[in-house]
């Protein structure tokens, strides 16, 4: 009878005789060798292979440490600013995915007024000089600009001989209506809101704008600081 036994590389053929009326299964009395010199000394082939169990868990490390490297590759930043209402400054979702600004006008409760490419409202500053901000710093953060990045794009009833653009003290680009540089307001959360008509902050009061270039004070033209309004520039 045979009996094999062994690894995957090495397998092991003894035969041993089953004497009748032993169990099946039992070897057989070795048989007596001659005497003699004894022969060498054979040694058993070395495995080039690892034993299962060892196998398994070198298995099990390495798909662990494949696991915590993909999880590593998150980026190690925080939240990086959208570019939208009260963010300093940057180009509000109204610049479009081009960042090039648009100016049109819509109708509200005030009556027509400058409004960006999504509706949303633009404001004057009543501190401005022509072509020149006066909005900086935390200003700006409430009172974000209406920034481009080529020449704006005239909507639906603004006048394209009125819109222009200023250079600002940090490197970006403000539209200008009748040369007022144009602002947001941080409160607008959506198209159609004008909650920041009439705010008095930042040393001057703030205003929607009507197309002819001045602000709207309630329902009719005002005058403004800097000679402003109605008898303002251009228009």
């Amino acid at each position: 009878m045979r009996v094999w036994y062994g690894s995957k590389e090495l397998l092991f053929d003894h035969r041993a005789s089953v004497r009748r009326g032993e169990p099946v299964g039992q070897p057989a009395d070795p048989p007596s060798r001659a005497p003699g010199p004894p022969g060498p000394r054979s040694h058993p082939r070395k495995l080039g292979f690892l034993p299962r169990p060892l196998l398994a868990l070198v298995a099990l490390a390495a798909v662990g440490a494949l696991a915590a490297g993909c999880g590593g590759n998150g980026s190690g930043s925080g939240g990086s600013s959208s570019g939208g209402y009260g963010s300093g400054g940057a180009a509000p979702v109204g610049s479009g995915p081009s960042g090039v600004a648009t100016v049109a006008t819509a109708s509200s409760k005030l009556g027509t007024v400058l409004v960006d490419g999504t509706g949303r409202t633009l404001y004057l500053f009543e501190k401005d000089q022509p072509n020149q901000s006066a909005c900086s710093g935390a200003c700006v953060a409430a009172w974000p600009v209406d920034q481009t990045s080529g020449t704006p794009k005239v909507g639906s009833g603004a006048k394209a001989s009125l819109l222009g653009t200023i250079r600002r003290g940090d490197g970006t680009t403000q539209v200008t209506y009748n040369h007022h540089p144009l602002y947001y307001y941080s409160a607008d959360s959506q198209p159609g809101q004008q909650n920041g008509q009439g705010v008095n902050a930042f040393g001057a009061t703030w205003f929607v704008v009507a197309p002819a270039g001045a602000a709207v004070s309630g329902g009719a033209t005002a005058t403004t600081a800097g000679g402003y309004g109605s008898s303002g520039y251009g228009g």
